[in-house]
């Protein structure tokens, strides 16, 4: 096999700590076999630098904690391609859009840069609540679908945009499920920060290592080429830090039944397709549970683990 380790990637993203200890691992071939349970058969140039033997190894920091992959493993176009055929990709609705909008309004924050705005959902939410709309999205056929929605999309990267191309800066600029995609967030963050008016704000949202998904270890979606980053409430902080951002406000989604049932068996999946122990129960237990939980009203007495966390920074 590749030996799955070297000094130069163990650098951690978010605090540059030359020091990580291995966490959990599996193998390309393990990973195909994965997206392959759901329902996903990738080409060998959407696979990009992981081949069957290839050891793709979970890092956490010995610093700070941040958990992370081999940044080289990030998914490229083809992957992303793919992965669009087989699945609705992008998210029609989500909680941060809406709590993101109420943030707004309550700051009286007006023109918006979404940056992977894909097709554009959370843009014609924005526009309606009388917003002036702008994205970023590489995907070319989704930023086509929401510059034909009427919002000016951008295809490029943010570093190779200036003030001149976006007819100024913006009061709003969101990263909805992106960060755990690119290989350095808290760079991105500080380009973003560059694009910001005076007293503008930066809104973030991720997917919770510390939510319903720590049912599903094995899930290939957390796992490169999809994601090369892991993140608790706790990296929202160093990640202002790392950025020249200070964080001010963060907290974690409500976990709903429906989570917890559809975790519950995207593990079981993961589970058979890599011969490991399934949770008990098959497919009538998950579906009782949910149930329970939501005729019990849980959802308001647990802590905020469900799907996603989130965080409003500003510049000092």
């Amino acid at each position: 096999m590749n030996r799955p380790a070297s000094e130069a990637l163990c650098k951690c993203p978010l605090c540059a700590h030359c020091g990580a200890r291995p966490v959990q691992q599996l193998t390309g071939e393990q990973l195909a076999k994965l997206w392959r349970a759901f329902g996903h058969e990738f080409t060998p140039e959407a696979w990009g630098k992981i081949q069957p033997q290839t050891v793709v190894v979970l890092r956490g920091c010995e610093a700070c904690g941040f958990r992370f992959f081999d940044p080289g493993l990030a998914g490229n176009e083809a992957f992303y391609r793919e992965l669009e055929e087989g699945e609705a990709y992008y998210a029609h609705a989500r909680p941060e859009f809406q709590r993101t909008l109420g943030f707004a309004r309550r700051k009286g924050l007006r023109r918006v840069l979404d940056v992977g705005c894909g097709s554009g959902a959370f843009l014609d939410l924005a526009r309606q609540a009388g917003c002036e709309t702008c994205g970023v999205e590489l995907n070319g056929v989704a930023g086509q679908k929401a510059s034909a929605k009427g919002h000016r999309v951008f295809s490029r990267l943010l570093h190779e945009l200036d003030r001149g191309q976006t007819a100024g800066g913006f009061d709003l600029i969101s990263f909805f499920q992106v960060l755990e995609h690119v290989a350095g967030p808290a760079k991105v963050l500080e380009q973003a920060a560059m694009f910001l008016n005076p007293g503008g704000w930066v809104s973030v949202s991720l997917p919770s290592s510390e939510g319903v998904y720590r049912l599903a270890p094995w899930e290939p979606h957390q796992w490169p080429p999809h994601h090369i980053s892991l993140w608790r409430s706790a990296d929202l902080a160093q990640l202002g830090r790392a950025a020249g951002l200070k964080l001010l406000q963060r907290g974690g989604d409500l976990l709903l039944g429906s989570d917890l049932e559809r975790t519950w068996k995207a593990h079981n999946l993961s589970a058979t397709a890599l011969a490991g122990p399934p949770y008990w129960g098959g497919g009538w237990m998950p579906r009782l549970l949910c149930l329970v939980y939501r005729k019990a009203g849980l959802k308001f007495l647990s802590p905020r683990w469900g799907c996603s966390i989130y965080g409003y920074f500003q510049r000092p």
